[in-house]
């Protein structure tokens, strides 16, 4: 939002924001940082010297136009200029011809710095679209090279925030307002001086004036900001209390809570009607306030400048026009310092995360390509050695003084199913991490098919593995698109062999398009099991050599579940797969069972072997088979 149009003088519509961007405002302006943002578009050095010459010349056009009114109606009206006559005024003593050129020259002033303006203005604005869509780019490009650790810190909806809050603040508040910043100063600086030469007297009453009108109109926008920010604190009280009583009828009813509950709704309605009747109060008086001070200023203007400063008519006049040209950039420039402001502390934000260190071995899209295209990974690796992990005394903590894995050793043979158990924050999940590299060890060495995965790119590492997530992954898009989401080169017929594979396609079959039927939201529409067995046919089209799948059935039918594990029993043939399991009797046949404790391996072996141990897989097995699936 430009600043001309967040006027403090121009009603509650655009004060509560301006509150807003003045509680972000925390960071100094830098003209490293704006040099640094300019950079991010090339095109942007070349326009600003003509933003800045558009500006200069339309803003002091804008300042000259009413020292020429004052010249133009000095003349219309000077003595014995216009006689009355008995039907219409008639000109006397006037020269009509210099007059006229007067006339057209104030409208060239006006059509020139109307032009210049808008120039200025159109191509700020392209700068700061042009910086806006560089600056997601980076930040875009950037999130995809952070640690994945970055994103389980980072709370919920703080990089959208940034792509989009943030990146509009800098476009709008920084480059935007920076070129409104310095047009103000140019009309503010000009207004002052010709104010100057017209009449010093009058001048110095003026200023006092406007400072005052100012004081008024910044009070009255606190004012009514405060109150705005208590409604809409308010009425977010109101609907998450409307949104629990219309999600929880059931409990509500149940428990009998119906009286408490409307008594808290009409209390927060009651105090909500309070609270708005205050801000619409304070929102109508700051337009109404600035015509007032706007006509008492008019009447002294005049008053004084016949009275007591000696002022031609045309010199009241250009008082007038100065008099709106200098308010109202310095309640302009209250607007423009806060989004400027605000806009250096998004700048500031941003580029906390640009500058964030890239994760370890993550190179470029285009060199992993490469690899891939010589070596053939992702083509040939199903059969014979490739599988082959081997952990060797690795260690790992989410933080340093809390050490959650330590020194554990493993080998799992090409074709292995290997079942991992183990009360929640044993660490299960924690190694799946460390071996997908979702995050790095801090001691140890874990090799795949003999080479160390630190020294692995991250995109063919990742290439290896398919899994397969309690919480099922969609996005929106078509149901063509989610199977081929791992290898969108692979044709229909292996997607729909895939599908059958994974007990899918039969209801893919049933939906309104088949395939092409879109699902929106995370997979709205379709049931939890289908999604899930979306998710197994994506696994299976990609055909990986490791599987990883985290109690991959847990949400289908018996029926189905019993399909599904004749299909992953033919997929994990061959291959080595590690499984997350949470109910001990799908586990039963893998190859190696291992339970963990505490970041530790505590137990390994078969089944049978670790029931024969008496142990805790021997206890969790004891107490599922009376109360349940252990967690």
């Amino acid at each position: 939002m430009m600043a001309k149009n967040a006027s403090v003088l121009q009603g509650i519509g655009n004060l509560s924001p301006d509150a807003n961007t003045l509680s972000q405002a925390h960071a100094k302006p830098s003209l490293k940082m704006f040099l640094r943002i300019l950079r991010t578009s090339r095109r942007s050095r070349a326009l600003l010297p003509l933003i800045s010459f558009f500006a200069l010349v339309g803003c002091g056009l804008q300042v000259y136009a009413p020292y020429f009114v004052r010249r133009t109606i000095d003349l219309m009206t000077q003595p014995g200029g216009i006689v009355i006559g008995a039907d219409r005024p008639i000109l006397a003593g006037l020269d009509i011809r210099l007059i006229t050129r007067h006339l057209v020259l104030l409208v060239v002033m006006y059509t020139l710095s109307f032009v210049m303006l808008w120039l200025m203005n159109t191509m700020a604005a392209y700068i700061a679209a042009s910086v806006a869509s560089s600056l997601r780019k980076q930040l875009y490009e950037k999130s995809d090279r952070l640690p994945i650790g970055f994103f389980d810190r980072a709370r919920d909806g703080e990089l959208e925030t940034r792509f989009v809050y943030d990146i509009d603040a800098i476009s709008e508040g920084m480059l935007q307002g920076l070129v409104q910043l310095f047009s103000l100063i140019i009309i503010i600086a000009g207004t002052l001086g010709f104010m100057i030469a017209l009449s010093a007297r009058m001048t110095i009453i003026i200023i006092p004036l406007a400072v005052l009108t100012v004081v008024i109109a910044t009070q009255l926008a606190r004012r009514t900001s405060h109150q705005f920010s208590r409604q809409q604190a308010l009425v977010g009280e109101l609907n998450t209390l409307s949104d629990e009583a219309f999600t929880g009828q059931r409990e509500i009813k149940l428990f009998n809570h119906e009286e408490a509950i409307e008594t808290r709704f009409n209390t927060l309605s009651e105090d909500l009607f309070r609270v708005a009747q205050k801000a619409q109060f304070y929102s109508s008086l700051p337009n109404p306030t600035t015509r007032f001070m706007n006509h008492l200023v008019y009447i002294l203007i005049a008053t004084v400048g016949i009275l007591f400063g000696g002022l031609s008519v045309g010199q009241i006049s250009a008082f007038i026009l100065y008099w709106n040209n200098f308010s109202k950039p310095i309640n302009d420039f209250t607007n423009v310092t806060a989004q400027i402001m605000a806009a250096f502390a998004s700048a500031e934000r941003v580029y906390s995360i640009i500058d964030m260190p890239d994760a370890p071995g993550h190179e470029s899209r285009a060199l992993a390509q490469d690899s891939i295209s010589e070596t053939g990974v992702g083509e040939q690796w199903i059969e014979g050695a490739f599988g082959h992990v081997i952990f060797e005394h690795i260690s790992f903590s989410y933080v340093p003084e809390n050490p959650l894995i330590t020194d554990v050793s493993l080998e799992v043979m090409p074709g292995q199913t290997v079942a991992v158990v183990g009360p929640t924050g044993a660490g299960k999940t924690t190694l799946i991490n460390l071996l997908l590299r979702f995050y790095d060890i801090q001691s140890g060495v874990i090799r795949i098919d003999g080479q160390d995965t630190m020294q692995m790119n991250k995109i063919i590492l990742r290439r290896k593995f398919g899994m397969v997530l309690q919480d099922t992954w969609l996005f929106s898009g078509t149901i063509r698109d989610n199977i081929k989401f791992g290898r969108p080169e692979s044709t229909d017929d292996a997607m729909i062999e895939a599908s059958k594979a994974a007990h899918a396609h039969g209801f893919i079959r049933r939906l309104p398009a088949g395939y092409d039927t879109i699902i929106e939201g995370s997979g709205a529409g379709i049931s939890q099991g289908q999604k899930q067995l979306l998710a197994i046919a994506r696994v299976m089209l990609t055909n990986p050599s490791i599987l990883i799948l985290d109690e991959a059935t847990s949400s289908v039918d018996s029926l189905t579940e019993h399909r599904v594990r004749d299909a992953f029993d033919k997929l994990m043939r061959g291959r080595t797969s590690f499984v997350i399991a949470h109910r001990l009797s799908t586990i039963r046949n893998a190859d190696m069972i291992l339970v963990m404790q505490n970041g530790n391996i505590v137990e390994n072996g078969t089944h049978e072997q670790l029931i024969q141990k008496r142990g805790l897989y021997a206890a969790m097995n004891g107490l599922e088979t009376m109360k349940g699936p252990i967690t």
